[in-house]
């Protein structure tokens, strides 16, 4: 193995829970019937993908103003101290860097708040590559974040592993021809998947540990 390439959102910040609460909020406060389990399914979707679905409820020309008012809710909930890193997300990030590994980021978040977040948990200076949801058309599950943060960091999909948190981010990653770590988001519980027996996982755990811990059996 040459790299390990990282979702962001709900693997190494624990930002699912807080984004759930802000499309939650918004929508109430533009009295929207769009409902907590809607939201809870929209866990590893793309913007464009949530755009649709809000399009067709509010409108498409309101979609830019409730993704603004729900940006607030976000960096709020940051500035508050609310948003914290994952578990071990720091310390894995600096063992695949001192075993010499390549470290890419593959996420369906824009560049903006994704390198704000990044920055702010002091995470950024670990990733020699990084691909956003902005740079691409076609988002999880389908494979072409991966295949461009793969592209970036010069790795062949049997070169490198990708660490995710959702069953839609690890098929992504599967696509690729990768193989996956595969850390649920335990934030809140969401449906179970029959989706797993699909992927090409590596390894499952209940924190970012696992992936430490299976690199120092391998490597």
């Amino acid at each position: 193995m040459k790299g390990v390439i990282f979702d962001l959102d709900g693997l190494l910040v624990d930002t699912e829970k807080t984004y759930r609460d802000g499309w939650l909020w918004t929508f109430d406060q533009y009295g929207l019937p769009i409902s907590e389990k809607e939201v809870d399914s929209w866990g590893g979707r793309s913007w464009l993908q949530t755009a649709d679905y809000i399009a067709s409820i509010a409108g498409k020309e309101k979609v830019a103003e409730l993704r603004a008012k729900r940006e607030e809710f976000i960096y709020h909930q940051l500035a508050n101290g609310e948003l914290q890193a994952k578990p071990f997300a720091k310390e894995t990030l600096e063992f695949c860097k001192e075993r010499g590994l390549t470290v890419g980021l593959a996420t369906s978040t824009v560049k903006k708040r994704a390198t704000d977040l990044l920055e702010h948990f002091k995470l950024a200076d670990y990733f020699d590559a990084m691909t956003f949801g902005d740079e691409i058309m076609d988002h999880k599950p389908a494979p072409t974040v991966y295949l461009t943060a793969l592209s970036k960091a010069d790795l062949m999909p049997t070169e490198a592993a990708a660490v995710e948190d959702s069953i839609t981010g690890a098929t992504a990653a599967t696509r690729a021809g990768m193989g996956v770590f595969l850390i649920p988001d335990s934030s809140f519980t969401r449906p179970a998947s029959d989706q797993k027996e699909k992927l090409n996982l590596i390894a499952e755990g209940p924190t970012l540990q696992t992936v430490i811990d299976y690199l120092q059996e391998v490597q």
